[in-house]
């Protein structure tokens, strides 16, 4: 069973600003053959995997404990303790055990569900990439401000603070519904509440019936116990002066905690879930991008998955070394005279060489006629390495058939080496080639 990917974590894009720092005192030679070696081993094929593999075969640097986890697991407590006792306190405040319904739902239900609401929209638009206003006082912004060393690594991915300032904030949410919730049960099972309504104003009953219906339509056919009747609604309207509540039957003064607890999981604790979930989400793809985007990563994947160019010139007397790039039964395109009219090369018989780039499209057409008819699996495409890609090499090659596999040999001028980005430039070209394999190598060849 294949092991499964590990995702990339905050600490990692510590890490990887810090290798990335000591990274510069290196050669541009050493970090090619370093990164090139690394890439040999590492068999994954996604951006971000590869970096990650890359961080921990660089040996890069540890990171200071990120006291974040610690400060969140205190604010995580916090927030469920106050929930509990904000519900404790609002239940316990009446000396007679009253309980008034539309304050209950001002405060433990309206507002919460308009401050999720209000996280929504701000997750959405921080998602897009568009930077919110963050609210003063919540308290996610001391898990960032406390928890979090050496923010300069961060200013460039703002998108991640955020997104872990949302995720923080919707999880202490969430937290808090929960412990309001729990309260408001355990406080149920130990004290007899009577649940009433009333106002200053001239509210009747079928408007408060009207409000509750509204408000129960979503589990009203599912739970229907979980709703309150017309006469629940005509039996518990209170006022102020009423010193006697005996008249009140006791089933219709605890009729309404049903309806109660359903609003605060339904409307508070389960969008705050969502929106916990979301932002959880949001941060960790957003994390993923912060890893492939950070500047020097795309040099780091490039010598990766570079083959290492040696382009040195021989010694005099030494005797030019066979390329392992020419195997027999390989077709050779001399495309626009880069081997300077040579008529064979090293290992390979004259009938297998084929010229095209120097005359009219016809004639290009040709050329790669006579590759398919070749039938080989292996063409080898010889280049002016120190000139950029052309779209004409690319219209040509895509009318290869039959080919597996395809080998840019890159000519340099001669006496010249190839440059970093003179490789990276053929191989950026090389991987829109439709050939199964392409890979791109220098040429080691020698002219007759």
């Amino acid at each position: 069973m294949p092991e499964r990917a590990r995702r990339p974590t905050l600490g990692d894009l510590y890490r990887m600003g810090r290798q990335l720092d000591s990274d510069r005192e290196l050669s541009t030679e050493d970090l090619r053959r370093r990164d090139h070696a690394i890439g040999q081993r590492c068999a994954a094929r996604e951006d971000s995997s590869a970096l990650l593999y890359w961080l921990d075969e660089a040996g890069a640097s540890a990171v200071p404990a990120l006291a974040e986890s610690q400060l969140a697991v205190l604010l995580r407590f916090c927030a469920l303790c106050f929930g509990a006792a904000g519900m404790a306190g609002f239940m316990l405040a009446s000396g007679r055990a009253l309980v008034n319904v539309p304050l209950f739902l001002l405060i433990f239900v309206l507002v919460q569900f308009a401050l999720c609401l209000l996280a929504a929209f701000v997750t959405f638009r921080a998602m897009r990439g568009e930077p919110p206003a963050a609210f003063l006082l919540n308290p996610a912004r001391l898990v960032i401000r406390r928890g979090l060393p050496e923010s300069r690594y961060l200013r460039e991915n703002a998108p991640v603070l955020r997104l872990l300032l949302l995720r923080y904030g919707q999880e202490f949410g969430a937290l808090f519904a929960l412990g309001a919730a729990l309260a408001f049960v355990v406080l149920l099972a130990f004290t007899d509440f009577s649940f009433v309504w009333g106002s200053t104003f001239a509210v009747s009953d079928e408007a408060v019936r009207a409000i509750t219906r509204v408000l129960s339509a979503p589990w009203s056919v599912f739970l229907p116990e979980a709703t309150v009747s017309p006469q629940i609604i005509a039996d518990t309207r209170y006022h102020a002066s009423e010193l006697d509540l005996g008249g009140m039957a006791a089933a219709s003064r605890r009729g309404w905690w049903p309806f109660l607890f359903l609003c605060l999981l339904v409307y508070t604790l389960l969008p705050r879930l969502v929106l916990w979930l979301l932002s959880l989400w949001g941060f960790r793809r957003q994390l993923d991008a912060a890893l492939r985007g950070w500047p020097g990563a795309a040099s780091v994947l490039a010598r990766m998955r570079a083959p290492v160019v040696d382009t040195r010139a021989q010694d005099a007397g030494e005797a030019p070394a066979q390329p392992a790039q020419i195997a027999a039964g390989a077709v050779l395109l001399d495309w626009a005279g880069a081997l300077a009219g040579a008529g064979t090369a090293a290992g390979l018989p004259p009938e297998t060489l084929v010229t095209a780039g120097l005359g009219s499209p016809a004639e290009d057409v040709e050329a790669i006629a006579a590759v398919n008819r070749r039938a080989s699996p292996l063409l080898l495409v010889a280049v002016k390495g120190w000139e950029p890609p052309m779209a004409d090499l690319g219209d040509v090659l895509a009318e290869v058939n039959g080919v597996d596999e395809c080998r840019l040999l890159l000519v340099p001028l001669p006496g010249r080496d190839l440059s970093e980005a003179q490789l990276g430039d053929w191989q950026a070209f090389a991987g829109r080639l439709p050939f199964k394999r392409k890979s791109v190598e220098a040429w080691r060849g020698t002219t007759a």
